[in-house]
């Protein structure tokens, strides 16, 4: 049961570090855009190329790999989600669905569809703690999943910029009546829920290996973890991601392991049934 736990934090880590860029570029644009985990698998993809062609340091590969998630992310704000994003809801949702066939393909068409192996980034050592083996790569991206979701709070909440993003979802009225430039605001968010994404796509490329469809089911469990947390909620989208995955391997100790992703997901319908906006999430109250 420890062990279950332990592998369900780190893969939990992983949707929830997916979940939390989604919901970042959500609640600042009210953008869910079913694109973002191509954009984690691209930059990974850089990332890896980088990595095989100069022969640098890997913590430099890791480094492109979140600059090219978030030049990606900054890209596609500008280039095709501001020309649509005052059409609509059902406009912005296609635009990201055919987006993320754009993207998809584009990697087949790049990187072909072959599996390739992605190193350990925090290496294959193993750690015993009160009986538990913990292997160093579960520790890092534990790790690591909490120090990014730490450092995007203390951004929000103790900088300028920050604290000109929160003001957007209060009200967005209001912030462009004060002199917020909106839409620099809007390319910044898409760049850091972008890189945020970039670097879950590093954290899962080892497990998964590197491929055209890594990111596929990663995104959907990180819908679900959103709408779990609150699609308006950091914490939500973090604690969320955490849950799912010990759910997941939990269960899995007592069922199929094909029933999996199905037991997570009755997990998920049962708190949302008891609890509809989420675990963190909001009502939202309009005065008309």
């Amino acid at each position: 049961m420890d062990q279950a736990i332990i592998n369900g934090l780190a893969e939990g880590s992983v949707y929830a570090l997916l979940a939390l860029g989604l919901v970042f570029i959500n609640r600042i644009t009210e953008v869910a855009t079913f694109a973002h985990g191509e954009v984690a698998a691209i930059a990974a993809f850089v990332g890896f190329t980088v990595f095989q062609a100069t022969g640098v340091p890997f913590v430099v590969a890791v480094a492109c790999s979140i600059i090219a998630g978030g030049v990606l992310g900054f890209a596609i704000e500008r280039i095709v989600i501001r020309p649509v994003q005052t059409s609509g809801l059902l406009a912005t949702i296609i635009v990201t669905l055919g987006l993320y066939f754009v993207l998809h393909n584009g990697i087949v068409a790049i990187w072909g569809p072959e599996v390739r192996p992605y190193p350990a980034i925090f290496g294959d050592a193993t750690i015993r703690f009160a009986g538990i083996a913990i292997s160093s790569q579960h520790i890092g991206v534990i790790a690591t999943s909490f120090m990014i979701a730490v450092a995007l709070a203390a951004y929000l909440r103790f900088t300028r910029s920050g604290l000109a993003l929160r003001a957007i979802p209060q009200n967005r009225y209001g912030a462009a009546v004060i002199g917020l430039n909106l839409r620099r605001l809007t390319s910044m968010a898409w760049v850091i829920g972008s890189a945020v994404g970039a670097m879950a796509g590093v954290l899962i490329a080892p497990l998964t290996f590197l491929n055209s469809n890594m990111m596929v089911a990663p995104l959907i469990k990180a819908f679900a973890v959103a709408a779990l947390g609150g699609l308006d909620s950091l914490v939500g989208a973090f604690v969320g991601g955490l849950l799912l995955g010990v759910v997941e391997n939990v269960m899995v100790m007592f069922i199929p392991t094909y029933l999996k992703d199905s037991i997570a997901f009755f997990f998920i319908f049962v708190v949302l049934l008891v609890q509809p906006k989420g675990l963190f999430g909001k009502v939202r109250r309009e005065k008309v």
